[in-house]
């Protein structure tokens, strides 16, 4: 089995959340050990692996896991970023929303002016995708919270990432504060959750309890 070392460290070239770069990341730590999961038939059982590794851009520290063969260390390559928590958000989201995100998570650490104009943007996709009425974006956003799409706290929210966007996308303002950037992420993606994610968990549940307890019928009527 080959492991990593300093003689031949195995490397992936990807995305680094923490400084926005795609570069070489390098493989220190492989914790492998078995999870435990679930379906409708039982418990089962899987290999399961963790990899710790370190962007050699800005030398900080990431997490992947990887499920399947615990034997071969390369399957560190194929890893799903754990930590952190890149832009990746639920399917369920439309395209047009989804890659505006994307777009905007690339340069949250190194532009936050431009970030911010971004997700003013996803907010302007939201609308459209919503098919919210009125004549100007918070017009939209107000008729979103009239109509219950998003609840009065996170309409509030929507408002105050839509000035902080026009802030960043003027010269003569203020600069966008990187701890402002963290908190619109934040409400952003709870937008996104209220929205698109949560009712399309809450279906998926309903859907399991159904069957779930269809499967009790069964067996009390057997």
């Amino acid at each position: 089995m080959i492991e990593p070392s300093e003689e031949s460290p195995i490397r992936r070239v990807a995305f680094c959340p923490h400084c926005s770069n795609r570069a070489p990341q390098r493989l220190v730590l492989t914790q492998r050990y078995m999870e435990r999961a679930w379906s409708a038939d039982g418990e089962d059982e899987h290999p399961w692996s963790m990899f710790v590794a370190i962007c050699e851009t800005c030398n900080r520290p990431l997490l992947y896991e990887n499920m399947g063969d615990q034997i071969d260390p390369t399957n560190f390559i194929r890893g799903d970023l754990e930590y952190p928590k890149g832009s990746f958000i639920d399917a369920v989201v439309p395209p047009s929303i989804a890659r505006i995100y994307e777009e905007a998570h690339r340069i949250k650490e190194i532009a936050p002016n431009a970030y911010v104009v971004m997700i003013r943007r996803a907010l302007e996709a939201i609308a459209v995708a919503e098919n919210a009425t009125g004549n100007s974006l918070q017009g939209k956003l107000n008729s979103l919270a009239e109509k219950g799409a998003i609840p009065a706290a996170l309409a509030e929210a929507t408002i105050l990432i839509r000035k902080i966007g026009n802030i960043g996308a003027h010269a003569d303002k203020k600069n966008v504060h990187p701890l402002l950037v963290y908190a619109i992420d934040d409400f952003f993606r709870a937008i996104i959750e209220y929205i698109y994610v949560a009712p399309k968990k809450l279906k998926e549940f309903k859907s399991r309890v159904d069957t779930y307890m269809s499967g009790n019928v069964d067996s009390e009527e057997n």
